[in-house]
């Protein structure tokens, strides 16, 4: 078993929100959220969720809680991060949200975050958890293989 399905893992705002608007160049986003979440230990950072209230209607926020309740588990976390450690992550090079969940993720020891952002990976050096794309999540978790992406 892979320690992503044992471990808490964060999921980035964009990944629910290509899922629930079924981004074509997305599709990845749509298979995990819908088929894979049961296999994971949800750990959902403030950041995250206010991002989700400030870009979706009320029916995609019903949406997001009806996906959330499909995840193994789900360990919501309503405070935010100590002003210090996210300005140590603006200091680094990240972007105000970006820098809140850098910081969220860090406090709280989450390895894994899956996100479609790609700028997690080139504008921080030495990040404390690893960025995973929904592709990459479902190859882990052994649902599609190389011909199918």
């Amino acid at each position: 078993m892979s320690s992503i399905q044992t471990e808490q893992v964060a999921i980035d705002t964009n990944e629910f929100i290509f899922a629930l608007r079924q981004t074509p160049s997305h599709p990845f986003c749509r298979q995990l959220m819908f088929s894979k979440l049961s296999e994971l230990n949800l750990y959902m950072p403030f950041q995250v969720l206010a991002e989700l209230q400030r870009n979706l209607t009320a029916e995609e926020m019903r949406g997001i809680f009806f996906l959330l309740r499909q995840a193994k588990s789900v360990q919501w976390d309503y405070t935010l991060p100590d002003a210090k450690v996210v300005a140590k992550w603006k200091a680094r090079g990240a972007k105000k949200g970006d820098a809140v969940i850098s910081a969220s993720l860090e406090v709280a020891g989450i390895r894994y975050l899956i996100s479609e952002n790609r700028h997690f990976l080139s504008e921080i050096s030495d990040l404390p958890f690893q960025v995973l794309s929904s592709e990459a999540v479902i190859r882990v978790l052994g649902s599609i293989s190389e011909k199918d992406s």
